[in-house]
């Protein structure tokens, strides 16, 4: 948070129509507010986010009074400005999200009045966070890649790109790499550069680095990339280094004796075609490319490629000569995949006319499966990060919230305590103390359900089983939660077997299974029922507990047995709780041998079964 104790404030004495004032920034949320908190003006960005108008109190941008308390002081003193990084929750929009909010204290026509400018920090922190479960990986694999914000600004790079660029991090980062490709690419890349930015769309560009000695040919290859549904848009720019290749094709220009002695020493392989009268003649290749295809050189040279490759890789060398011939470019490529599942980047380039009638091409494959085999690892290993990302910021977020409310009402009860002790209103003190009792009952439910799923996710639980009369547990769970339930005026059913439903499990651990699940159950309906039955079928006793509550998507079902997950996340969510209930009976339950089945449907209800074997005995 930044102060600036500056008493100075500013003075506009001219007279300003806010909703007509055009020149007002729309990128970003800007609002207005009087000393009342009324909102003046308010550009569309800020109505879009927040849902509020001119008129509106601005205390509608945060269901968390703190932050209006948080206005109110800074209005009672002397700065002229304030900065602070804040979660703001907006239960109109249903969302929560974090900002940057600066507000500016101004006189206008000797109306004081407070600016406030938010900046979302979404974007920063979902960069940042690909930054991270990437940067490791791309260094170890010295590979050049470089990833562009939607304004082809620099967010980051690796070290093998800055060597490529001969620049360090500090003179890249957030760079417009436009400006920096000005400085080694011609005005007409430059523009196909723009271009690209522009209609969003793939770029690949050959370079070479002349003040490099000796000189480097690099290939650029720039492909936007969109986040999963989202419009949000960034671009992945890779570097391939082809100064070999192209010092290869230039030495075998010079001199055909040298040619025939480097083109063996080449790891990819290589292929030399004469073309003559529209057909491609062997001419040579190297050791490498006769192995793969099983070929003798002396025994086909001069024969058409297709008489001795495969069609579908002479078809395509056909096709890129056809196509370096028409568009005058200086390589083709294409990728071509052999019988033995090796996957190859085919490169066709061309040597200068020697003779009026023939020309001579270059094609060379580069092995990329263990490549491919790396990008779809870290592809992968990205999805993963990704998904422990949102599942550790869902759980921060679940947490804050859970443990701050009741101990917000803790302290509350206590300052009605002091002054019932002060006004000697002993009476109140009773109730009181039994609400204060139940908030942190609820608190400390919360402690010990996370405590328990981490045992459980860590494999250290205990289990103590006994012979247990399960009827008699759902009997003392029933009387327990009756009043919740009449106070939610909802029918509450229990129908059990009259025979003894033996079970052989963890008697507290089986008591927490059925609280959980009956407890879901009175949270999540509205009206209606709460069912909860016993059956015995065959050796096997079957436990119900059924609502008619707002039920879950059949979609949803898997993702919210996972550990801190409701169906709706976030601080808006329409029902409180840490998402950890429902997994906590379902992971107990799968532990002391039982079997989980739920059934359930989108605003007409939720049947849960679990199923335990009969006792023995």
């Amino acid at each position: 948070m930044n102060f600036a104790n500056n008493q100075k404030v500013a003075s506009i004495t001219t007279d300003i129509d806010f909703q007509s004032y055009t020149e007002l920034p729309n990128n970003s949320p800007l609002v207005i507010v009087d000393l009342d908190l009324k909102i003046v003006f308010a550009n569309d960005a800020f109505k879009n986010a927040f849902s509020l108008e001119v008129g509106n109190d601005i205390s509608g941008m945060n269901t968390n009074p703190e932050f209006v308390y948080l206005i109110r002081g800074f209005h009672e003193s002397h700065y002229k400005n304030i900065s602070l990084d804040i979660t703001l929750a907006n239960e109109i929009g249903n969302v929560i999200q974090n900002y940057y909010v600066r507000i500016e204290r101004v006189i206008i026509r000797g109306q004081q009045y407070f600016v406030l400018a938010i900046e979302s920090l979404e974007q920063r922190n979902k960069l940042e966070s690909k930054i991270t479960s990437l940067h490791n990986a791309l260094d170890q694999g010295k590979l050049p890649l470089m990833i562009l914000n939607a304004d082809h600004r620099i967010t980051y790079t690796s070290k093998s790109f800055e060597v490529v660029l001969g620049r360090d991090l500090e003179n890249l980062f957030a760079q417009d790499f436009v400006e920096i490709a000005s400085s080694f690419v011609e005005t007409k890349e430059l523009d196909e550069l723009k271009a690209a930015f522009i209609n969003k769309r793939a770029w690949k560009k050959l370079v070479y680095f002349a003040k490099k000695y000796p000189v480097e040919y690099w290939e650029f290859s720039l492909n936007p990339v969109f986040e999963g549904d989202t419009p949000t848009l960034n671009y992945i720019l890779i570097a391939s280094n082809l100064t070999e290749h192209i010092n290869q094709t230039r030495i075998i220009e010079r001199s055909e004796k040298k040619q025939k002695l480097i083109i063996n020493n080449i790891s990819d392989l290589l292929l030399i075609v004469e073309r003559v009268n529209g057909s491609a003649l062997f001419e040579n290749a190297n050791d490498n490319f006769c192995k793969i295809f099983n070929l003798e050189k002396d025994r086909i040279y001069s024969f058409k490629i297709e008489d001795f490759i495969p069609q579908i890789l002479s078809d395509e060398i056909y096709s890129s000569i056809h196509r370096l011939i028409s568009n005058s470019s200086s390589f083709q490529e294409f990728q071509y995949k052999h019988l033995d599942n090796r996957e190859y980047n085919c490169k066709v380039t061309t040597i200068p006319e020697r003779g009026k009638n023939s020309s001579y091409y270059i094609i060379t494959m580069k092995d990329i499966t263990d490549e491919i085999i790396y990008r779809e690892q870290l592809k992968r290993a990205y999805h993963k990060e990704m998904q422990l990302n949102k599942m550790k910021s869902d759980f921060l977020a679940n947490m804050s919230h859970e443990i701050r409310t009741p101990f917000n009402a803790v302290v509350g009860f206590s300052e009605i305590i002091e002054e019932s002790i002060e006004s000697g209103q002993i009476d109140t003190l009773q109730e009181l103390m039994g609400s204060m009792k139940e908030v942190l009952g609820r608190a400390l439910n919360l402690f010990t359900n996370i405590i328990e799923v981490s045992q459980i996710e860590a494999g250290e639980v205990e289990l103590d089983k006994v012979d247990l009369n399960c009827n008699h547990v759902i009997r003392n769970i029933y009387q327990k939660t009756l009043n919740e339930v009449i106070k939610r005026k909802l029918e509450f059913v229990i129908d059990l077997v009259e025979d003894d439903c033996l079970i052989e499990v963890d008697w507290v651990k089986f008591e927490r299974i059925i609280f959980s699940l009956i407890d879901n159950a009175i949270k999540y309906t509205n009206e209606g029922y709460i069912y909860v039955g016993t059956k015995i079928k065959r050796n096997y006793v079957e436990i119900i507990i059924s609502d008619t509550g707002v039920g879950i998507d059949q979609s949803h079902i898997e993702r919210i047995l996972k550990p801190f997950t409701q169906e709706i996340e976030g601080y808006t969510r329409p029902f409180e709780g840490a998402g950890l209930g429902l997994t906590l009976a379902y992971k107990l339950t799968l532990l002391m041998g039982g079997k989980f089945d739920i059934i359930s449907e989108k605003n007409k209800g939720t049947k849960i079964t679990i199923t335990f074997p009969l006792s023995t005995i």
